[in-house]
């Protein structure tokens, strides 16, 4: 009895959660499309960030001017891959504004997943933009929660909690697999670990824990072989998303970096299961 009290408490106050969420979507979003908010973000980080920032812009550039690829597919690359960096960058410092940049990028990324038959491709990036959305609440409310509001803190996930993410991203990868060998997609084997590894990320994004970096970086080291291999074979925009690939590797490294040393590591008493 007391544990089907403890499950309808638990649920109810997910509910109420969730509606406040909702509620508080049209204020969120105008905090992530605050053009004055958008601009302090970028202005007021880091030093290394800032380079960081202009060394992935420049190479994403050169990929896309070394591909030779100016047909609007090419240009669509090239668009995503200016998103994708200042998105990445305002993440790794844990910035609402990241939101903005993100949705764009993945709706310009999902153009050309679709153009490349990427089945896995395609289906995480339509997870990725739903996601944007959640995250918005999601940060906004943490974040006015915190002494600080102009970051959000990094959290640390619990063995069992990890467990089971790594248990849902494998039963993920083989109904992706299954559908991808329906639909004939390319490069399936590697293209099916996108989805899964994209859920597991985003979630632990979406509630603030540094243990999402595992799975990006796993996930972009994957995307660099997928997209090398398109570009073997000539695919539209390929060049520019291969350069894009190499600098969200290399983002998520740097990512990684700040999240797991470069935070306070006073969250780690909000440890959640």
């Amino acid at each position: 009895m007391n544990q089907n009290n403890h499950f309808r408490l638990t649920l109810s106050t997910l509910l109420q959660q969730c509606q406040q969420d909702i509620t508080s979507l049209p204020t969120a979003m105008r905090a992530v499309f605050s053009w004055q908010r958008g601009l302090n973000e970028l202005k007021t980080l880091r030093r290394t960030t800032k380079l960081m920032m202009s060394t992935m812009l420049i190479v994403t550039i050169i990929g896309f001017i070394l591909g030779r690829d100016y047909s609007l597919h090419g240009w669509i690359g090239l668009l995503t891959g200016i998103m994708v960096v200042i998105n990445l960058i305002l993440v790794d410092q844990g910035r609402l504004t990241n939101y903005s940049w993100g949705i764009i990028a993945c709706a310009a990324w999902l153009t050309t997943a679709i153009t490349n038959r990427l089945i896995g491709d395609i289906a995480s990036q339509s997870f990725y933009l739903i996601m944007q959305f959640v995250g918005i609440t999601v940060w906004h409310r943490k974040m006015a929660a915190q002494p600080d509001a102009s970051e959000l803190t990094g959290r640390k996930l619990s063995k069992l909690a990890g467990c089971s993410w790594f248990a849902l991203a494998i039963l993920v990868y083989a109904i992706v697999l299954h559908f991808s060998k329906q639909l004939n997609g390319n490069q399936i084997y590697l293209d099916a670990t996108l989805l899964p590894l994209g859920i597991v990320g985003s979630v632990l994004m979406v509630n603030g824990y540094r243990s999402q970096w595992v799975a990006w970086i796993t996930l972009d080291v994957i995307n660099v072989i997928i997209w090398f291999n398109q570009l073997k074979g000539f695919s539209p925009a390929a060049a520019s998303m291969l350069a894009l690939q190499l600098v969200m590797l290399a983002n998520a490294l740097y990512g990684a970096y700040l999240w797991f040393f470069g935070q306070n590591t006073q969250q780690d008493k909000l440890d959640t299961h």
